[in-house]
């Protein structure tokens, strides 16, 4: 097992706590467990490992599994994690997550630790150039207000610029804030009540809100947003053919993390790849699906392909005119 990449990950926490699991399982269980502590591809690849003996980690008595490792675990960081940690301060993003006085305190106690890499070590090709402005004093302070407001279940009041340039300016429901890789921005979702048509789930830029504050009105729970998402979806989702070549699975899985997918094995390199997907997403989407080349092959559905096609052509006619 590979020390960096696996340790502390998704995969790391579901097998501690199968290995931490005080009765054998069963094979069902096992599954039931990844699961629910991972995601449903997280199927193809740890179930083999773990019942065919390859890791060792788990002793097989007639139908049930029993862990070989006892007592809690502790892990303590390793150097180069602590390079990784010390990285991952230099990122601007992180002044979202941490205040000035958090970050003093870390960086003091990461000095000694070296940087694995630096942000010009990077050239992103394919991202927009607009990105956030996350040093912003006014986008962190919004940011942390969302936050709060997420974490309290609070109503909030925000000013927000459309895409026009017009100023708009309601209540919300924060629910959940989400980071687009392609973009290199943040997005609000939040759930905006209507007299007219009742709740709907709105996506707001964090670079288009001018102002937010904290409302008195609170909620016990936050609605279902995923539902409230997967409501606004088209009927078919994109099918799509990997052909895991070049490890075109594990990055596909990683790329398409923020969506609603599911993943099934065809033959020995090959998988099919449901995504589920509104409108707001399509367009990213696309440019996602595109930049993996012959690695994916698009099966449906025809709006998709539709608009694959477009722009596809769109980009032959700017070489070829």
């Amino acid at each position: 097992m590979n020390l960096f990449s696996e340790i502390y990950n998704c995969y790391y926490q579901v097998m501690k706590n199968i290995l931490e699991s005080p009765s054998a399982l069963t094979l069902d269980q096992l599954r039931a467990n990844i699961t629910e502590k991972g995601y449903e591809e997280s199927l193809l690849y740890l179930i083999p490992k773990l019942t065919s003996g390859e890791w060792d980690l788990l002793e097989q008595n007639g139908e049930v599994f029993l862990s070989k490792l006892t007592g809690e675990f502790y892990v303590p960081l390793t150097k180069l994690q602590q390079a990784y940690i010390k990285t991952i301060l230099q990122d601007e993003r992180i002044q979202l997550f941490l205040n000035p006085e958090e970050l003093e305190k870390l960086n003091c106690l990461f000095a000694d630790s070296p940087v694995l890499w630096k942000k010009d070590d990077f050239y992103y090709y394919d991202r927009f150039s607009d990105q956030d402005n996350f040093a912003d004093p006014d986008y962190q302070k919004h940011f942390r207000t969302l936050v709060t407001a997420i974490s309290k279940k609070q109503y909030t009041d925000i000013s927000y610029e459309s895409r026009r340039n017009h100023r708009v300016h309601h209540h919300y429901l924060p629910c959940r804030l989400e980071y687009s890789i392609k973009n290199n921005k943040f997005r609000l979702i939040a759930v905006e009540h209507s007299k007219r048509s009742g709740d709907h789930v709105e996506i707001l830029n964090l670079e288009r809100i001018k102002e937010v504050s904290l409302l008195p009105k609170k909620i016990e729970e936050l609605p279902d947003i995923n539902k409230m998402i997967r409501d606004s979806y088209y009927k078919e989702p994109v099918r799509l053919l990997i052909h895991n070549r070049r490890n075109a699975l594990e990055r596909t899985m990683l790329q398409f993390a923020n969506y609603e997918k599911n993943t099934t094995k065809v033959d020995t390199d090959t998988y099919e790849c449901l995504i589920y997907y509104n409108q707001r997403m399509e367009t990213e989407l696309l440019i996602e699906v595109l930049s993996f080349g012959p690695m994916i092959q698009v099966l449906g559905n025809e709006r998709f392909l539709g608009q694959l096609k477009a722009r596809l052509r769109t980009q032959k006619r700017l070489f070829h005119p």
